[in-house]
């Protein structure tokens, strides 16, 4: 009895009596078959099946197939089917009543993957279509593993590629422009930027588009430990070295062999720690904790800190042979609040992103939400403009987002300023009223508006406001 999921096998025989034969055995084994008379009608069902099937799937998942067909030669069209490439790995087994080695081996030349001589035994064409079948659940797997693992690394390069450090201002081209140039270098990056600008994401696409990519890429956060820990963290240590030191420990520039570290908050590393710091950026090498082995490693160093490090220095709290080693290639990210140009193309690329993963249809900003956008000062830059966005989303009861689907911290300061413009535009246009009213008597329009005159001199100068 045929089950869900069946596999599926075409018989192609001219023998109309071995095609009933065949089609009740293997039925009764729960296969779904399909038959054909002739060998064009073979490949007219094959030709119609694609058509029909989904991209990718093959229309049958085992062919049994006759050598001799009245008229038509069978070998031809096992050799047609194999050089199809999208029939070209559904398996084939040959059915002759020939018994010599050379025509089986004829029957393999041509691309067939087994023979069966006629007559055969019930039991040895189940036996063979089974192994013929397993055979190709192998294949597909394998297919399928290799495929999942060409998305995988596709959607790791379209991750960490240009296209997903979303931002058209000519501040953020030229920063594009030199990732494309250091990227294939191993020259130490130093990025500089205010909290929630990107900084991971620019190491991330320095990394992955550099010959290193298919390496590690480690992040080890320094301001997420105290001195003596972050030592272990970044360089390891041996077993009993301290209190607690139950086994040895991998650092993190051993983790990063081969590939890139990136150093977070890297104006967080106290002295003592920015010496171990120096010597490896000077010579590769270092111990762990408590260790008397001297290790080498090949890394990539890019540092990150949204401290300004030239006045650190100046206060002393960061060393300067250390800058210089860290700034050999810089690059200063601009807050959002200086490339304004990039806030409505952000606010899309998120409102795209949140839509998808929260299946909801919302596809727009209502103009009073980009005008509030534009006149936040965003001090939490990228990050906080895709967490208002996200919060945004979730909200939203329509296909708009609308100022009541904001956090209301940015509706707040959105009523203050609008507040604040609209009373001087309220002053500018009595003053300008007044005067037009006493034509222009300065003397006459200070009365009338209860100032006195040095005062509206200081307002008409303060609004631009002058007869001509």
């Amino acid at each position: 009895m045929e089950e869900k999921g069946a596999k599926r096998i075409l018989v192609v025989d001219d023998e109309r009596d071995t095609v009933e034969m065949i089609t009740v055995l293997l039925e009764l084994e729960g296969y779904r078959v399909f038959t054909a008379l002739s060998g064009s009608e073979a490949m007219a069902f094959l030709e119609a099946e694609r058509r029909k099937s989904p991209e990718g799937e093959v229309p049958v998942d085992l062919i049994l197939l006759d050598v001799m067909l009245g008229n038509e030669d069978g070998r031809k069209i096992c050799q047609n089917i194999k050089e199809d490439e999208f029939l070209k790995f559904i398996p084939v087994i040959i059915l002759t009543v020939r018994a010599s080695l050379q025509d089986k081996i004829n029957g393999l030349n041509i691309g067939a993957d087994d023979y069966l001589t006629k007559p055969f035994i019930n039991e040895e064409l189940l036996a063979k279509v089974k192994v013929m079948l397993r055979i190709k659940d192998l294949h597909d797997e394998l297919k399928k593993e290799r495929s999942k693992n060409i998305l995988l690394a596709q959607a790791l390069e379209k991750r960490y590629s240009f296209g997903n450090i979303v931002g058209k201002s000519d501040r953020m081209r030229e920063i594009y422009e030199l990732i494309s140039d250091i990227s294939h270098t191993d020259s130490t990056v130093l990025i500089q930027g205010e909290s929630g600008t990107g900084k991971e994401l620019i190491a991330r696409a320095i990394h992955y588009h550099s010959p290193r990519k298919n390496k590690p890429f480690i992040v080890a956060n320094c301001s997420a430990y105290s001195q003596n820990l972050l030592e272990s963290e970044l360089f390891g240590h041996e077993k009993g070295s301290f209190t607690g030191a139950i086994r040895r420990k991998t650092g993190r520039f051993e983790l990063a062999h081969g590939g890139t570290i990136f150093l977070d908050e890297i104006g967080e590393v106290s002295p003592p720690t920015q010496i171990f710091l120096l010597r490896v950026l000077q010579d590769h090498r270092f111990e762990r904790v408590g260790g008397e082995e001297t290790l080498e490693v090949d890394v990539r160093v890019i540092a990150a800190t949204n401290k300004n490090l030239m006045e650190e220095m100046k206060k002393g709290n960061f060393r300067e042979d250390l800058y210089y080693r860290l700034n050999v290639i810089p690059i200063l990210i601009p807050p959002l609040r200086e490339r304004k140009d990039d806030i409505s193309f952000l606010a899309s690329h998120f409102l795209d992103k949140f839509s998808r993963e929260k299946g909801k249809k919302v596809a727009d900003f209502s103009a009073e939400v980009m005008r509030i956008f534009l006149a936040h000062s965003w001090p939490g830059n990228v990050r906080e403009l895709e967490n208002v966005i996200e919060h945004a989303v979730i909200l939203a009861k329509k296909e708009e987002i609308s100022p009541k689907d904001l956090p209301h911290y940015l509706l707040q300061k959105s009523f203050q300023a609008e507040e604040l413009v609209t009373l001087q535009d309220f002053e500018k246009d009595l003053i300008l009223k007044t005067l037009k009213e006493t034509n222009w008597n300065k003397h006459q329009a200070a009365q009338k508006l209860k100032i006195n005159r040095s005062t509206l001199y200081g307002k008409m100068k303060r609004y631009g406001l002058s007869k001509e």
